[in-house]
């Protein structure tokens, strides 16, 4: 190989060296000033909420409940044996609780000077109340000797039980286990739009139950 060569070499060589470095000081630079800057997402809050509230009715917890329940129908001046008519039934069911996010406004969510976006949530409520019929049954029936059953004592019974259903899922702290999965999940959905730093505020209304 000549020396004119050699130096053709040596000067393409040095040139892709060059290049080579160049790109990784470029690389560390952008790196390094990715890593010192803040980054700031300018969100709508009026287009959040308008999202946040056509996620609807937000089930957050299910919490499944066993119950006894007894009806018992006397009366005053006739002995049990003779005139009562009773009945005990066995049920399971569901209760399901969340949040009502279509009762979410626009003076709900703020931001504070901080950035810190900060919503008020309506309170959890028990949307579902329901007896599982396949699990439910009568465990004991007792009619006096000198009446007729009554044909409507194992409906009103039924829905008893569903209402001593939904007061156990109460006493069990449904409606706390429910607000707090609702922040966790609203939360996840947020984040997911840009916001980094979120706060939830709970109404001080009292939750209620449709159903």
């Amino acid at each position: 190989m000549n020396r004119r060569a050699v130096v053709a070499v040596a000067a393409v060589s040095l040139l892709a060296i060059l290049a080579v470095a160049g790109g990784l000081w470029w690389t560390a630079r952008r790196a390094a000033r990715e890593l010192t800057s803040s980054q700031e997402t300018a969100v709508d809050l009026g287009d959040l909420v308008t999202h946040v509230r056509e996620m609807s009715r937000l089930e957050t917890v299910a919490m499944h409940v066993m119950n006894v329940s007894t009806i018992t129908q006397t009366y005053k001046y006739v002995p049990k044996s003779l005139g009562d008519d009773e009945i005990t039934l066995y049920s399971e069911g569901d209760v399901i609780a969340g949040i009502d996010l279509s009762r979410v406004q626009q003076g709900d969510v703020w931001r504070e000077p901080d950035g810190t976006l900060v919503m008020r949530l309506p309170p959890p409520m028990i949307l579902v109340t329901r007896v599982d019929n396949a699990k439910t049954r009568v465990v004991h029936r007792n009619t006096g000797f000198l009446r007729r059953a009554d044909s409507g004592l194992e409906s009103r019974v039924r829905l008893y039980a569903e209402g001593n259903i939904r007061s156990e899922a109460l006493r069990k702290g449904i409606l706390d286990t429910a607000a707090r999965s609702g922040e966790q999940k609203l939360g996840a959905f947020i984040h997911t739009v840009g916001v980094q730093r979120i706060r939830f505020e709970r109404s001080n209304d009292a939750g209620t139950s449709p159903r």
